[in-house]
């Protein structure tokens, strides 16, 4: 991947069709997890949270989105604290990084 970015604002820059088809799964599949964490948080399942927290903070850097990282890092203790206001905040940073984000 060429020129990837996470500045807010700032578009990520993509050449390879393949690896642009890549990067947009990955971002759908995020946008899933935003349902998935706000069912589990409404049913106060807080292993789901921690989980797919963890998962977010392993994954985010891969593709150069250390944001996604930051945040999943942050679901992922405030699910072991069962801290909700914690994860409810970091959920909507979550789907206001994926709004402003943007893949060329």
């Amino acid at each position: 991947m060429e020129n990837v970015s996470s500045k807010k604002g700032k578009p990520i820059e993509i050449a390879d069709p393949f690896a642009r088809r890549l990067i947009g799964k990955y971002l759908e599949n995020r946008k899933d997890d935003i349902g998935k964490l706000t069912a589990a948080l409404a049913d106060s399942d807080f292993e789901t949270i921690r989980i797919t927290g963890h998962n977010l903070y392993g994954s985010g850097a891969a593709y150069g989105l250390e944001d996604i990282s930051f945040i999943g890092a942050s679901i992922e203790h405030a699910a072991h604290l069962r801290d909700v206001p914690k994860i409810n905040k970091s959920i909507g940073e979550l789907e206001a990084f994926l709004k402003n984000l943007k893949v060329l």
